[in-house]
């Protein structure tokens, strides 16, 4: 039975991680002006781009492609690393702070680039200044949620589980 409270320690450690996490990143992208400032840009194009005429109401597709579109970043920021981490965490069970920290971080930081190279987009490599910025808000969301997973269920990983 020690199996079991530790999965179900992981998996409440996990949501509450990813919870922290969909909370600090889009605070922390409206408080920096750059990242701010890109935001409302692609918000006004997002915008436009769903061509509403808002006097009829907004057409169910248009909008239904732009929630799962933002519903997609949220969840690759934000979810997917803590659980690619947590889960190389637990298998290897290493109970290091760093490793949760610095490696949650780091994978959301890159998550931009790995779905374009994923996808084969053209300028997979490419940056500028805005996206370094998101980068940056990404890394820093991923150390609170690797953070707090330690704290939760990471601190645990690899010691022995007490009856």
């Amino acid at each position: 039975m020690a199996w079991l409270r530790r999965a179900i320690s992981v998996v409440f450690a996990t949501g509450i991680a990813v919870g922290a996490g969909l909370v600090f990143v889009p605070v922390a992208a409206f408080v920096d002006p750059v990242t701010r400032a890109a935001g409302f840009a692609l918000t006004k194009y997002a915008i436009s781009a769903l061509d509403v005429d808002f006097s009829v109401g907004p057409d169910g597709d248009d909008l239904a492609l732009l929630t799962r579109f933002v519903w997609m970043a949220l969840v690759m920021v934000c979810a997917v690393p803590i659980i690619v981490v947590s889960l190389i965490g637990e298998i290897a069970r290493v109970s290091a702070l760093l490793w949760y920290a610095i490696g949650t971080g780091f994978v959301a930081a890159s998550a931009p680039w790995l779905i374009r190279a994923t996808l084969h987009l053209p300028r997979a490599a490419d940056y500028n200044f805005a996206e370094m910025r998101f980068a940056l808000v990404f890394f820093f969301g991923g150390l609170l949620s690797g953070s707090v997973y330690w704290l939760i269920a990471g601190r645990d990983a690899g010691g022995r589980v007490l009856h």
